[in-house]
């Protein structure tokens, strides 16, 4: 089976590093510097997790958890975000999982059993 990660925040440095981190996994990734282009690639490629950063340039991931579930039911949410008392209102819109940054590849790992 092919899988598959999306990664949708506008830090490159980020985007890479996850990358290179699912890569050596065997999962192939891909990202998106905005939430309207991750809206978009979330449709085209139905990702088996989406990495979504909350604060992002045009508008907050949060506010979107909602429709990328509804574009890709099976694909696991997992929100990424600086702010470290994030975890119970990522959950509560329907997030699987949260990861503070800067990001712990331990907890990136737990997040890949989900």
């Amino acid at each position: 089976m092919h899988e598959v990660a999306l990664i949708i925040d506008d830090e490159r440095d980020t985007c890479l590093l996850l990358k290179h981190f699912l890569k050596r996994k065997g999962i192939t990734s891909y990202y998106a510097h905005t939430l309207q282009d991750g809206i978009g690639k979330a449709s085209e490629v139905k990702p088996n997790w989406l990495f979504l950063d909350n604060n992002l340039p045009d508008g907050y991931g949060i506010d979107r958890v909602q429709e990328l579930k509804l574009l890709s039911p099976n694909s696991k949410i997992i929100m990424i975000s600086a702010m470290g008392n994030f975890f119970e209102i990522a959950v509560s819109t329907g997030a699987d999982t949260f990861i503070e940054k800067p990001l712990d590849f331990m907890k990136i790992e737990q997040s890949l059993l989900l």
